[in-house]
């Protein structure tokens, strides 16, 4: 079978749950060591019931295995994790069954007292009529309704529903996945990066779902849109700590800023008066009449807290360099094109052209051709009918999510990028590789060993080293953390070149482009309205 998120549901045993009856966690003197790392030390928090928690910080920071502690799924070295009485905690886990039944069936069969209750019927006569009043009590009978709901909300037609799950590919089976983890129900969603198979417009859908819930969320999550749309708090994991912050992912930014700024000030201001007293200890200590005085203040210096300087800000940057001179205004031209592979046609009739300096966003579900128009502005895919053609001297730049997963994994970043300048000495390409945050070791690191942002970093070091005229990006930011889409999107905006973009996060595409072509049956057309009439013409289509 293959390995697909499927979903699991935990029902916490409470120990000692008295003092708090507002909290989904409390969270005490929690300590986790991975081998020589403390992950977490001494970390203490409380999640309110109802609360809509956005779980952030730099990729490798823990938030996953925090997820992994809060179910028990792993055991801390230390402290205690309580939770609310009886609370049913749902996430997806790396489990699978069931990929043979139809699709409605699948998701329906995570309500394992719903199915019981079904069995129940089947057999037991004499008994229906307490089997109709408990399946009225968790509305069973509009069950199907609710599950078809969910999976035409995620981009399902009406016509898959019966569909066998194994049937679809790995990325429709993630879909259904979180549908069924939606379904079952429960008073707690634990949701780690749930948008990463999604296209925008099921990503809008579902941020405008899980706004709507009641139910207690947690979601790990490297989007800003989705963090500052739905989230009321949030938990910020970084340097071994935890701590919950009130308001939405902006209300956070802000008040780290403001509290970092206070530190750095309140340290000026202890080191001022160190130095003060410091002075005056060099100058009158020697005299006899200022000696007790001296000392006084040699005694006061002892006691005063040095306080360190705050850690660095976590930053990422890229660099896109300018493109070399002298090419035609007009890098693309698509005209009258028909896409596709094989005896499969997937786009006609295809009027498309791009221009220096545009910033164009490719709109539209999964499968519609999104990445098949790149692909043959690219250059990578030959038209079935129509033409193609790049001006001249245009140099293109191709990023997709499958370039990283065609990396020499034995070598390392650095090795990659010496043997793809060739001019380049190793003080020069670890200056280029550290421009986009591939620093100190980690150009030394086998690829194997890096992260998936990591490798997404490397492709774009990589493809930028031809300076190229376009840049053609699809799905550049899964993998990215919020700081790192956030570096791209000034590159992007700095870049004197043309980008097309193929993105699921909102935020990403509102500052990176500002024309859009819409994607749907066959056709590409120009969208003349903005990304909000876009926004809102989905979730009206979709019942958002």
């Amino acid at each position: 079978m293959r390995n697909v998120p499927w979903i699991i549901c935990i029902f916490i045993a409470i120990r000692g749950w008295t003092h708090c009856h507002c909290a989904m966690f409390e969270v005490s003197g929690l300590t986790l060591r991975l081998g020589p790392r403390t992950l977490f030390e001494s970390i203490n928090f409380s999640i309110p019931d109802g609360a809509k928690v956005g779980v952030v910080g730099p990729n490798g920071a823990g938030k996953t295995t925090l997820f992994r502690l809060l179910t028990g799924e792993m055991a801390a070295d230390g402290g205690e994790i309580f939770a609310r009485k009886n609370a049913r905690i749902v996430q997806i886990r790396q489990e699978l069954d069931g990929l043979e039944r139809p699709l409605l069936d699948f998701v329906l069969a995570a309500d394992g007292q719903l199915m019981a209750l079904r069995r129940r019927a089947e057999h037991d006569a004499e008994g229906l009529a307490d089997v109709y009043a408990a399946m009225e009590e968790i509305g069973g009978f509009s069950a199907e309704a609710r599950a078809a709901a969910l999976l035409t909300g995620l981009g399902f037609s009406q016509s898959e529903l019966k569909i066998p799950v194994q049937n679809f590919s790995g990325g429709w089976q993630v879909r259904a996945a979180l549908a069924s983890t939606l379904f079952v129900p429960s008073d707690c969603l634990l949701l780690d990066e749930p948008t990463n198979h999604l296209d925008l417009e099921t990503n809008l859908w579902l941020e405008n779902f899980l706004k709507k819930t009641a139910k207690t969320l947690l979601l790990i999550s490297h989007e800003k849109n989705l963090l500052n749309n739905i989230c009321t708090q949030i938990l910020h994991v970084a340097d071994g700590d935890v701590r919950l912050y009130a308001g939405n992912y902006a209300t956070f930014r802000k008040t780290v800023a403001e509290l970092r700024l206070a530190r750095e000030r309140e340290r000026e201001a202890s080191e001022q008066r160190r130095e003060h007293l410091q002075s005056y200890v060099d100058r009158f200590r020697a005299r006899a009449s200022k000696a007790s005085q001296a000392q006084s203040r040699l005694k006061m210096l002892e006691k005063l807290k040095k306080i360190p300087p705050p850690p660095p800000d976590y930053a990422v940057k890229f660099f896109f360099p300018e493109p070399f001179p002298d090419v035609d205004r007009r890098l693309v031209t698509v005209a009258g094109a028909t896409l596709g592979y094989g005896d499969k046609i997937v786009l006609r009739g295809v009027n498309f052209s791009v221009d220096c300096g545009d910033r164009i966003a490719l709109l539209g579900v999964n499968g519609n051709g999104k990445s098949t128009l790149a692909r043959a502005v690219a250059g990578q895919l030959a038209p079935l009918a129509g033409t193609v053609a790049a001006g001249r001297r245009v140099k293109i730049g191709y990023f997709s999510q499958q370039q990283s997963e065609e990396l020499e994994l034995s070598s390392t970043a650095l090795q990659l990028f010496q043997k793809k300048t060739g001019q380049l000495n190793e003080k020069e390409s670890r200056a280029q590789l550290a421009r986009f945050g591939l620093g100190q070791g980690r150009a030394m690191t086998q690829v194997r060993d890096l992260s998936g942002g990591e490798k997404a970093r490397l492709v774009l070091a990589l493809i930028l080293c031809d300076r190229p005229h376009l840049l053609i990006l699809d799905e550049p930011t899964n993998h990215l953390d919020v700081e790192a889409r956030e570096a791209l999107c000034e590159a992007i905006g700095k870049f004197r070149g043309a980008v097309v973009l193929v993105t699921h996060d909102f935020a990403t595409l509102r500052a990176s482009t500002t024309q859009f072509y819409a994607i749907a049956d066959g056709h590409c057309e120009r969208f003349r309205g903005t990304l909000d009439d876009y926004r809102r013409l989905l979730l009206n289509v979709r019942g958002g």
